[in-house]
């Protein structure tokens, strides 16, 4: 049994793989598959849209920050108790030109007035007198230039008598006294007059100074009525009523809403782009700006856009003015500010960017300070351009055109792009208005390659200009 044993787990093994080779082979085999000749290349189907020349003006959009044109903080110019702050002195009041917003206690200054212009009055008849006492020295001068002539006759008569001895000595020498005495005292009336001259000119100071004080006075009790100096919102009004102010404290901050200015950076490209549309074109010599001088800007026409959800609103306004020397030395970028002078002019736009008749609930009604909006300043361009939409611009770069069915790689310098597409200058990138360029993806593309064009609805349309409606709208 032992001997069986041995043989069968020798024999078994074998006798399995001979059952499973047996099985292989009792399956048979398939016949290799059916060969086919290689065609030849066939053209790719590619999606195109059409290269159009774009308009003479580029779109600059920049961000911005809405700010004041100008913001007055009204000092005390008078100390005093405020006695009254009117209802429309309150932060976020809109107030009008005129308007009361404060007032000190008037009545010391009322009673500064009177007083002055007593003194005044007091000045005039001092003057008056003065006056007065010029007239009665006139009349004495005369008297006494009278008295002085008949001295003079009296004694040339008495020489005369003398010499013949009709009078004495004494009789001569008392007319002579009497001459000289004559002559004092109307020396002493000429001198009176001029001193009462003086005295009169003296009392004539002192009335213009009297009247310059009450006036002085006068301006000080007007400045006890604190006004808005022009239309505006307050800011802040950190005084309170029947408070004590001093002159130079703080009252109220307004702020001017008759404009309103945008912050804005221009890059230097950027800024070339706006001296090259202050130029003229036709002699080449730039246009003076608003204020003549070598760093003032051309005005240029600027839209300032305001989004709120899904909506966006729009004002017109001017890229007036650079703020500052120069460039910011941290971002290299020329800060600007673009006026607006109709902050409550809003338009609202509707999704494919058309105005509305009218502004839909919930719309700002204005410009208010610390908004984020977007300026779009349109600028002349030197050169033709084409427009090439974004989605044909690879993210190396390049651009694909398909000429006489075959794919041409272009790589050229961009002069600007926004959302829709980019702009090259026709004459150095080598796109021509009427171009056809790809906007489907390839997978390992080359000059040379063979395309065809593949139709789809709305691909072959003429790429987006930057003053034309989207893309979207006409897809639908």
């Amino acid at each position: 049994m032992k001997i069986v044993r041995s043989i069968l787990s020798w024999i078994a093994p074998f006798a399995i793989l001979a059952a499973a080779a047996g099985v292989f082979v009792s399956m048979g085999r398939q016949p290799p598959p059916t060969r086919s000749d290689a065609e030849g290349d066939a053209a790719l189907p590619v999606r195109t849209a059409v290269v159009t020349e774009a308009s003479g003006q580029i779109e600059l959009d920049l961000d911005g920050v809405v700010v004041p044109l100008k913001e007055v903080s009204l000092a005390a110019e008078v100390s005093g108790r405020v006695r009254l702050k009117t209802d429309a002195c309150e932060s976020g009041s809109f107030v009008t030109k005129d308007t009361l917003l404060l007032e000190i206690d008037p009545r010391d200054y009322e009673l500064e007035v009177e007083r002055l212009q007593r003194e005044v009055a007091q000045a005039g008849i001092y003057i008056e007198e003065v006056e007065e006492e010029l007239l009665q020295n006139d009349e004495s001068i005369g008297l006494s230039q009278r008295q002085v002539e008949i001295s003079q006759r009296e004694v040339r008569r008495l020489e005369g008598l003398k010499a013949n001895r009709v009078v004495t000595e004494s009789e001569h020498d008392r007319a002579l006294r009497d001459e000289l005495t004559a002559i004092n005292t109307l020396t002493q009336l000429k001198g009176q007059q001029r001193v009462l001259e003086k005295r009169k000119n003296r009392l004539a100071e002192g009335q213009l100074l009297a009247e310059t004080q009450l006036e002085r006075v006068r301006i000080d009790l007007s400045r006890t009525r604190i006004t808005a100096p022009f239309d505006g919102v307050i800011v802040s009004d950190p005084v309170e009523q029947d408070s004590y102010v001093s002159k130079g404290t703080p009252l109220v901050t307004i702020e001017d809403t008759s404009a309103a200015e945008i912050r804005t950076s221009l890059r230097m490209d950027e800024v070339a782009r706006v001296w090259g549309s202050g130029s003229s074109m036709a002699t080449g010599q730039r246009q003076p700006a608003r204020g003549g001088g070598a760093y003032d800007l051309p005005d240029m026409p600027a839209t300032v856009v305001f989004e709120l959800g899904d909506r966006k609103y729009q004002w017109q306004g001017t890229l007036s003015r650079q703020e500052g020397g120069g460039l910011d030395t941290r971002t290299r970028t020329l800060p600007c500010r673009v006026l607006v002078p109709d902050p409550a002019g809003v338009t609202a736009l509707d999704r494919y960017g058309e105005p509305l008749a009218q502004l839909p609930p919930g719309s700002p009604t204005s410009l208010m300070r610390g908004m984020f909006v977007q300026v779009e300043v349109l600028v002349e361009a030197a050169r033709t351009l084409v427009a090439v939409p974004v989605d044909a611009v690879r993210p190396s770069g390049d651009i694909w055109l398909m000429r006489n069915e075959e794919l041409v790689i272009l790589r050229p310098t961009r002069v600007h792009a926004n959302d829709q597409v980019v702009l090259y200058a026709a004459e150095d990138s080598g796109i021509l208005p009427g171009d056809k360029v790809v906007v489907s993806q390839l997978a390992n593309p080359y000059d040379g390659m063979a395309i065809r064009e593949q139709p789809l609805p709305g691909a072959d349309r003429p790429a987006a200009t930057p003053d034309s409606p989207r893309l979207a709208r006409e897809e639908n």
